[in-house]
């Protein structure tokens, strides 16, 4: 989390970042793509400080023991886990001080909150980002990143549409067929040069917010706007597209079609019409065919033009631009867009005036009053904060945990996360611990299809591709 800026990742975050499973035709392996975490300190800081980040994955194959079949419920036949976060702790030249303690009291207050019946695996790495920023001025100020989770294609009934869903979710589930998960759930990140007051320390709360969103709290969806820096050279009007499944290889960007919907996306809706959910809109788009193949790093004229018609036939169809122009001005209106849990409430989502922002709009609960953008926002010391606080776009850096903790305790069911923020994660198919929330109750069927689902951060590449483009012509 920053002060008065960007938490964290969820830039792209996700237009699908993480790993995505297929069947291959034989139905003897299945492939997997996960992030590339950068091998040094100093990308990562310089990634943690961004607003829009390009993930970049591998692909591997990985063996199944029999077909995917349906998923029976039979996680309510597990026994219950306390203590089911395995956080693995990494400290940089020592410099961790208690922080590691505060991680686990993050995660302990999740433990209270949600049931787990199988073992989270969270890799989490704690370093002075100053130390590797070119930034002196900010970088205490940037609280850490999440790098995303795996991901598993899901359809609660055959005739459904397929969403992502993470695979510490997935874990929860009982699953006939013998799925290899990724031996970490997710990777975080923490910045061990912020050293907050003793009276405000609230260090427990940003790993706890950087958790949720690993447990699946982030969104897909995203403007042309986000992946394109420069499109109103090419495009009438910003507008939202379903996430792009492309393949990367050392030469070139192979675009092949479209990704699911994370189940996060599935709830979002207007906030004036809570039937009105947004994704729906976008799924014309994925009658169209994006099959083009750009070259990394001298795009030819030809490639640019099969790119550009591709696109650009996104746009001239009326019927599903309609949506998608819709769908983008949502995303950028103050109190226009919200998550319909399954009890019937529509919690807003974060928004701002005039601006979305991938790092900050949406994945979060919408801060109780009005921002132009994330960097004009102080939260630390507005009276209406609410008891969903946890899952704000940045950090209360006047108060303790303990502190907002005592301030909400007659609000909230559970402490630390808002009774909000507990019903979207149950929405999200969680159970709530010694609640009234359950899962959404449905038994799942793995969805694979004859293609493979890969990630959509693609703005800073597809920017790279019409630069050259512009000195070629």
């Amino acid at each position: 989390m920053i002060f008065k800026k960007t938490l964290l990742l969820f830039a792209n975050l996700l237009a699908a970042s993480a790993h995505f499973v297929k069947r291959d035709e034989t139905g003897k392996t299945y492939s997997m793509y996960k992030v590339k975490v950068p091998n040094n300190f100093e990308d990562i800081v310089k990634e943690a400080s961004e607003d829009n980040k390009v993930w970049q994955f591998t692909k591997h194959e990985v063996a199944i023991e029999e077909n995917f079949i349906d998923i029976d419920k039979g996680k309510y036949m597990k026994a219950v886990s306390e203590d089911p976060f395995n956080l693995m702790v990494h400290c940089y030249m020592e410099h961790c001080d208690d922080y590691p303690n505060k991680v686990q009291e993050g995660a302990g207050y999740i433990a209270d909150a949600l049931e787990f019946y199988e073992e989270v695996n969270v890799n989490v790495t704690i370093f002075p980002f100053c130390k590797f920023s070119d930034d002196s001025n900010n970088c205490k100020s940037i609280m850490g990143i999440t790098y995303p989770p795996t991901f598993v294609s899901l359809k609660e009934n055959i005739n459904d549409e397929p969403y992502l869903y993470p695979q510490a979710l997935v874990k929860q589930l009982e699953i006939d067929s013998k799925i290899e998960f990724e031996e970490m759930d997710f990777q975080i990140y923490l910045n061990s040069d912020y050293h907050p007051n003793p009276s405000q320390d609230n260090r427990d709360l940003i790993a706890a917010h950087e958790i949720i969103h690993g447990l699946g709290f982030f969104h897909q969806i995203n403007p042309v706007s986000v992946y394109i820096n420069n499109y109103r050279n090419y495009f009438r009007n910003d507008f939202a597209l379903p996430p792009i499944n492309y393949l990367e290889t050392d030469n070139d960007i192979i675009f092949e079609g479209w990704t699911p919907f994370s189940i996060f996306d599935r709830y979002i809706v207007s906030t004036a019409d809570p039937s009105d959910y947004l994704h729906k809109k976008l799924m014309k788009y994925m009658d169209h065919d994006i099959g083009v193949q750009v070259s990394k790093r001298r795009p030819t004229t030809s490639q640019y033009n099969a790119f550009k018609n591709a696109f650009q036939a996104l746009e001239n169809d009326n019927e599903a631009n309609e949506g998608g122009v819709e769908v983008a001005r949502l995303f950028s209106t103050l109190n226009a867009v919200g998550f319909h849990t399954k009890d019937g409430k529509v919690v807003e989502l974060q928004t701002f005036d005039g601006t979305y922002e991938s790092a900050s709009s949406i994945s979060h609960t919408n801060v109780p009053f009005s921002c132009k953008s994330s960097s004009t926002c102080n939260v630390s010391n507005n009276p209406s904060i609410t008891e969903n606080y946890l899952m704000y776009f940045t950090v209360i850096s006047k108060a303790s945990t303990s502190k907002l903790i005592s301030l909400f305790e007659d609000k909230s069911t559970h402490k630390l996360i808002g009774d909000d923020i507990v019903s979207i994660m149950c929405t999200l198919g969680w159970t709530e611990k010694n609640g009234k929330n359950s899962g959404n109750g449905s038994s799942y069927i793995l969805y694979s299809d004859t293609t493979h689902f890969t990630p959509t951060c693609i703005m800073s590449i597809l920017s790279f591709i019409f630069y050259c483009i512009l000195h070629l012509i």
